[in-house]
């Protein structure tokens, strides 16, 4: 059986573990040669991945390491943007440093990788893919998630942004927005009792968090031919949450 992507090249950035992992490992079963994105090692590396080292907030780090892909594979057919960062604090304790790495992490890193990334997807003529991890928390309000939850309104909004400018080139442009989901440092936070269990799994109505390859499974459907009328679109994957959402957490941060 023939592989979605065999004879292309996936960029994802933040693949060395977590969401970004499982989203690296669903490419290379699907046949994608896959480059990754990171300022940490990989937890496990997976063999057939390339393990760049790059600030996504940095434009002349992403430069370099899309000039890496030019000279190992010459050609970038999908991008999945995915780095980010989390800090936690009500309004009044977010120090601007905190406000801006994580808005600087998710929104500006989208914005650098997209405009490499359209550029070598015009040059080329062939038409591309962008898949971008936005989140439930741009959708429905989470105390002490400012910045975070501005940034992935933002990826949202980007997303529709860049849709219209690369359509007519086939440029495909979409994101996914994942709810909770069963990462190492959300199991640490569970068992460590840093992330209420209450919280994170009783108000989502299936009852359960999120496996991390029913997050890669849509990234890769969006970023396939099978979506090939799909673009400026976020589909939403977090069994059911963003219908109840958390104000409760207020109470959490208020007493901290």
């Amino acid at each position: 059986m023939t592989k979605c992507f065999s004879g292309k090249v996936a960029v994802i950035t933040g693949a060395a573990r977590g969401i970004g992992d499982a989203i690296a490992a669903r490419f290379l079963e699907e046949g994608a040669s896959v480059f990754s994105f990171d300022l940490g090692e990989p937890d496990e590396p997976r063999q057939g991945v390339t393990y760049l080292k790059a600030d996504v907030a940095d434009p002349e780090s992403v430069a370099e390491a899309f000039a890496h892909i030019d000279r190992d594979a010459g050609q970038v057919d999908v991008l999945v943007n995915n780095a980010g960062v989390q800090r936690v604090a009500l309004a009044e304790k977010m120090s601007p440093a905190d406000w801006h790495l994580v808005l600087n992490t998710h929104l500006t890193g989208m914005h650098l990788c997209c405009a490499q990334a359209i550029r070598r997807m015009r040059e080329r003529g062939k038409g591309g893919a962008i898949v971008s991890i936005a989140s439930a928390a741009g959708i429905v309000g989470i105390p002490g998630r400012g910045p975070y939850s501005a940034a992935k309104a933002g990826i949202e909004s980007l997303t529709r942004v860049y849709a219209t400018e690369t359509a007519a080139a086939n440029i495909r442009v979409n994101a996914v927005a994942p709810g909770s989901t069963r990462t190492k440092l959300i199991e640490q936070g569970l068992k460590d009792g840093s992330i209420r269990g209450e919280w994170q799994i009783e108000r989502i109505p299936m009852g359960r968090l999120a496996e991390p390859r029913e997050i890669a499974d849509p990234v890769v459907y969006l970023a396939s031919d099978r979506a090939s009328y799909i673009t400026g679109q976020t589909l939403v994957v977090d069994g059911g949450w963003t219908v109840q959402g958390m104000v409760h957490v207020a109470d959490w941060l208020h007493a901290s």
